[in-house]
């Protein structure tokens, strides 16, 4: 196997996931489709002449060399859909990401997860609650994942840590980057607890159509997501729409119904997410989700 046929697959500019697991279906291994015409691609349904010539010229612009030597400069292991480390909730998803940059370790334990999710404005009832639920889940042998973005998410990663538990940050840029910078810091000791993990290319920049897709790799490497404080146009909520749409539970922490930054969750909260008030309200819900992993393993 390749590597370098994924990574000029995977540095596909649009980067549908949707089309790229498609071309993998029809083809098998991203040499086959990297060796295909434009004309043979373009026969896949949804992939038009455009994304397959976008596809094909990969090979001439992207910058490959540069690309491997950050790789092995920065300690990144690559890990494709198709091979036997591929984390395996993720590979459960309707459009999973066709590899993986990641750094730090992951383990068959870590399919034993919670996304934990919230406002980058958090206030101290916020923090309350991740040292509270998001330890006491640490400390029962839970996987915290995150987005290690500001507030909420940097301090789930945060009481994980604290906990001795592993947890595992999903980023919206390459992984030669630290976002937002002052989790520098965090980001070494997410590592060394965990991993961090995106599906960009080392240099790619952390632009806003990429935090959508974030929130879906989160909600994919989970059992379940915890929403803590969220207004009604938090991203969390993005993250809380593709635990639904991938069949994962939503949890949310109630709050004052007169303020704006629990609007979000208390919303959640009304159209049928599940209400918790600790740990082990999670764990109730979890439990049989769990036994039944336990019972394939």
């Amino acid at each position: 196997m390749s590597l370098d046929s994924w990574i000029l697959f995977n540095a596909h500019p649009e980067r549908d996931r949707r089309l790229l697991n498609a071309l993998l279906k029809r083809f098998g291994a991203p040499e086959g489709i990297l060796g295909a015409t434009v004309h043979q691609l373009s026969h896949v349904p949804g992939v038009s002449e455009k994304f397959a010539q976008n596809l094909l010229l990969q090979e001439k612009q992207f910058p490959l060399p540069l690309e491997k030597e950050t790789i092995e400069k920065d300690g990144i292991r690559l890990i494709p859909i198709t091979h036997p480390e591929y984390p395996l909730n993720l590979k459960n998803m309707a459009s999973p990401p066709p590899l993986l940059y990641t750094k730090g370790t992951l383990i068959p334990e870590d399919r034993y997860s919670v996304g934990v999710v919230g406002s980058r404005q958090n206030t101290s009832y916020g923090r309350r609650i991740c040292e509270e639920i998001v330890g006491d889940l640490a400390k029962k042998g839970i996987t915290i994942v995150s987005g290690m973005a500001r507030g909420i998410d940097s301090l789930a990663h945060h009481f994980a840590i604290k906990n001795a538990g592993r947890t595992l940050a999903v980023l919206g840029n390459g992984l030669s980057l630290c976002y937002p910078p002052e989790n520098k810091e965090l980001l070494e000791q997410i590592i060394s607890h965990g991993a961090a993990i995106s599906e960009y290319p080392m240099t790619t920049y952390p632009v806003k159509k990429n935090f959508p897709e974030r929130n879906e790799i989160i909600a994919g490497l989970s059992l379940g997501v915890l929403v803590v404080e969220a207004n009604q146009k938090s991203g969390s909520l993005i993250t809380a729409r593709a635990a639904l749409e991938e069949n994962r539970s939503v949890y949310a922490v109630p709050g004052n119904i007169f303020k704006n930054a629990y609007r979000g969750t208390n919303d959640l909260i009304r159209q049928g997410a599940q209400m918790v008030r600790s740990a082990d309200d999670i764990m109730e819900d979890l439990s049989l989700s769990m036994y039944g992993m336990l019972q394939e393993e």
